[in-house]
């Protein structure tokens, strides 16, 4: 059936919308049918991935975070990675339903539905990683019960849940004319399948009358215009969780705007992707087309160049600042480590790259390059997030070698499998989504292709469902080739930065018979007590040992000296008396052989009574959400944008409800 392209103004004949809406519906049917084998497979596939994941989570809620490569001065590796990498590709829907519905963009017609989905799926998956990345999840709620109003934490989760309750509001306000579409009124005695029972009660008696139409563009207008300074202040609040924690590479005020950019970069190239594997896999040439892929391409390339922008505006102010704990951060992050390699092919393969993809005046290759920008940039905008948190955490302002710790973050097995895990939810999340309800916005695409025209909305619904294999150029023979090429080369280089961090641990020396035991002890002077630490060789004590003391702190082991042991095998230094220990007093000493080189690293704790109680000091404000050490001015702006939220969503829930009254007169 050949649709010709009409608008008010042309005096083209008038389109039936029943027809229109069926071929529509017809070329959705592939999306829409029963899996196929090949479907099935790959939800077999993402199932084991889930599966495993879950089972890595399991066995660190078992045996606690010592199974991950997190410890004392790196507490956040990939776990957080994944969080803020995942809030970021959720700004898709904002920018292309919300900000082009705005701004009146009617090409976007046909990848709302794509974008709106991609926000609530990745909100799903990233929310989360905060509390897998807790120690005791069960102890979650206390963020709420316990918090303070100080803490961008709480400004966070108070963000974030407000974000996916506007997210999935909006997906489901534009999603009920397709709803009611696909559960058209039938008599009481015909059979209907659960998706269609389903669809009708989600449809709230939508009949596409003119009252019902109103309330819907109402509520849709007002979700657009509210969801876009959500999603804004979300990631923000992101970058402040960051911003205001004073660490070298951390403590600026561009990180706001920094992370919002990015966040709408990675978005962006994210529904580039979704878009060119659902036409091909969909065959949904019809309504993804060039146009499509050419107005995201310049918006990405525009995006590309002002994250260059705040890239180079955050490292060169740093570098020019000349403060010693910045030059630290910046010689391991971009001078000769491992870190270094990578944020320099991260540079020129992941941020340079693209743009120079994006820019080649090919025009037969334009969306196998898109897609392959893309690609390179969210696995680039990843490594780039690892390379923001961890060299950070490994750089603070007091050097840690002074305390005689070298920090090092390799993840493990655990934390590869709960990222796989999770990406594989987000992946499955996805395809059940796209088989359940339609990908494309059915009635938004109807209402174009007759208000406007069918190429004015970039929509061709006169061209073949299937067409005829093309033999591909020699340009694009190599496009697939270069792509995998490229990947290689970014994965090669993160590999070598976790290879690199793995090699700064300290080597695992075999343990030798020497054993090293540690005591209070006095001797007959005014010294004092003494800690002692006997060395025993077979049993016999070891004389001419050199061991070196050290107290545990938070962050960190404190020397507290070296002492070689006497021909009574014991090494005896003054007892830490000064030290603030725990309520009683308590201390956790090591003492470490360090020559002769065969008992090397070998070492004995204790837990001795030989420093200052700590101090019980009563808190006169309780730990509770409403104390007096918010300041009163935040308090009331806090909760007066969250009241403004709030209310405009329950606005749009009473016109849901005013669309269901209308539908049953």
């Amino acid at each position: 059936m050949k649709l010709a392209d009409t608008n008010h103004n042309g005096g083209a004949p008038a389109i039936d919308h029943d027809r229109l809406r069926d071929d529509i519906l017809g070329k959705l049917r592939c999306s829409l049918a029963t899996p196929n084998r090949n479907e099935r497979l790959w939800l077999a596939f993402l199932g084991t991935l889930i599966l495993a994941g879950a089972g890595a989570y399991i066995w660190q809620c078992t045996y606690g975070l010592q199974v991950t490569g997190m410890r004392e001065y790196v507490f956040w590796g990939v776990y957080m990675t994944n969080f803020v990498f995942f809030i970021g590709v959720s700004h898709a829907g904002t920018l292309i339903s919300a900000i082009l519905r705005v701004t009146g963009a009617e090409w976007r017609r046909s990848i709302t539905r794509m974008a709106e989905a991609i926000t609530v799926f990745a909100l799903m998956i990233g929310a989360p990683m905060v509390i897998i990345d807790m120690g005791r999840p069960d102890r979650v709620l206390n963020v709420i019960i316990h918090g303070r109003m100080n803490s961008p934490i709480l400004w966070d989760v108070c963000s974030i849940c407000t974000y996916m309750s506007g997210s999935l509001l909006y997906l489901y306000v534009a999603m009920i004319p397709d709803f009611a579409l696909l559960a058209p009124r039938a008599p009481m005695w015909e059979r209907r399948t659960l998706r269609q029972r389903l669809f009708q009660v989600l449809s709230l008696g939508y009949r596409d009358t003119p009252e019902q139409r109103r309330l819907l563009e109402k509520a849709l207008a007002t979700m657009a215009v509210i969801i876009i300074p959500v999603a804004i202040s979300v990631h923000t609040v992101v970058s402040w969780i960051f911003g205001m924690t004073l660490r070298p590479g951390w403590h600026s005020t561009i990180f706001g705007p920094y992370f919002v950019i990015g966040a709408i970069f990675s978005g962006t190239a994210g529904i580039i992707t979704a878009m060119v594997v659902f036409r091909k896999v969909y065959h949904l040439e019809n309504f993804l087309t060039e146009r499509q892929f050419k107005n995201l391409g310049r918006l990405m390339l525009a995006l590309n160049l002002l994250y260059i922008y705040f890239t180079l505006a955050e490292y060169l102010t740093a570098w020019y600042g000349a403060e010693e704990s910045d030059h630290r951060l910046l010689n391991l992050l971009m001078g000769h480590s491992p870190y270094g390699v990578a944020f320099w092919t991260w540079a020129s393969l992941c941020l340079f790259l693209p743009a120079l993809i994006v820019m080649l005046p090919l025009k037969e290759s334009l969306i196998p390059r898109l897609l392959v920008a893309s690609i390179i940039i969210n696995i680039g905008m990843w490594v780039k997030r690892y390379l923001i948190i961890v060299p950070t955490l490994m750089t603070p302002y007091i050097a840690p070698e002074a305390a005689g710790v070298t920090p090092s973050y390799m993840p493990t097995w655990v934390e590869w499998t709960v990222t796989l895990g999770g990406l594989a939810t987000f992946l499955m999340l996805f395809t059940l989504f796209a088989k359940f309800f339609p990908i494309i916005s059915v009635w938004e695409t109807v209402e174009g292709v007759a208000e406007l025209g069918a190429k004015n909305i970039g929509v061709d619904l006169d061209r073949p469902l299937h067409p005829p294999p093309r033999r591909l150029d020699s340009r694009r023979r190599f496009a697939m080739p270069a792509a995998v090429a490229i990947l290689f080369l970014v994965g090669l280089a993160f590999g070598t930065t976790a290879f690199g961090a793995a090699t700064n641990e300290k080597p695992v020396v075999a343990a030798s018979a020497a054993r090293v035991e540690i005591a209070v002890a006095s001797r007959d002077t005014d010294e004092g007590p003494q800690l002692a630490a006997t060395v025993r060789l077979s049993g016999q004590p070891l004389a001419g040992a050199e061991v070196e003391f050290f107290v545990r702190r938070a962050l960190g082991r404190l020397s507290l000296g070296t002492q070689a042991t006497g021909a009574d095998g014991v090494a005896m230094i003054p007892s830490p008396s000064d030290l603030p220990g725990r309520n009683g007093g308590e201390l956790e000493v090591i003492a470490e052989i360090k020559s002769p080189a065969a008992h090397a690293t070998q070492a004995g704790e204790a837990t001795i009574k030989a420093g200052q109680p700590a101090a019980i000091t009563a808190d006169p404000f309780p730990r509770a959400l409403w104390s007096p050490h918010a300041p009163l001015g935040l308090v009331f702006t806090f909760v007066l944008l969250l009241g403004i939220v709030w209310s405009t969503y329950s606005f749009v829930i009473v016109q849901l409800i005013r669309i269901r009254k209308a539908g049953n007169p």
